[in-house]
């Protein structure tokens, strides 16, 4: 069987290349994504926070690179997008509770 060539891009045009083998998932694939990723790139913790797209949908986690009917043999361009840090929950929480405490202060202005 004929391998997938797949040349992955990030928005910023940083490029990682990559050889799969007939029927893998896209789980496996993001997983070996993941073991190549480029140092100047923030990392992530895994699959869930990584998203791959190809022919402008979203692949599932689930589902085989054939389900998406990705063609073998030539290189595809298929686009990478991490999911952004989460904030820590400390500064949420405060954040949340300084939003409420300003809403007298902040109108602008005053009935006499």
């Amino acid at each position: 069987m004929t391998d997938y060539n797949v040349k992955f891009m990030f928005a910023d045009a940083v490029t990682i290349e990559a050889t799969f083998p007939h029927g893998i998932g896209v789980r496996d694939a993001k997983e070996k994504v993941i073991a190549s990723w480029p140092a100047e790139k923030e990392a992530i913790s895994g699959p869930d926070d990584l998203k791959m797209i190809h022919s402008g949908k979203v692949l599932d986690n689930a589902k085989t690179f054939e389900d998406y009917k990705v063609p073998k043999g030539s290189q595809v361009v298929m686009h990478l997008q991490p999911r952004p840090a989460a904030p820590p929950v400390e500064a949420a929480t405060g954040g949340a509770r300084a939003a409420k405490a300003q809403p007298d202060a902040t109108r602008c202005c005053t009935i006499l």
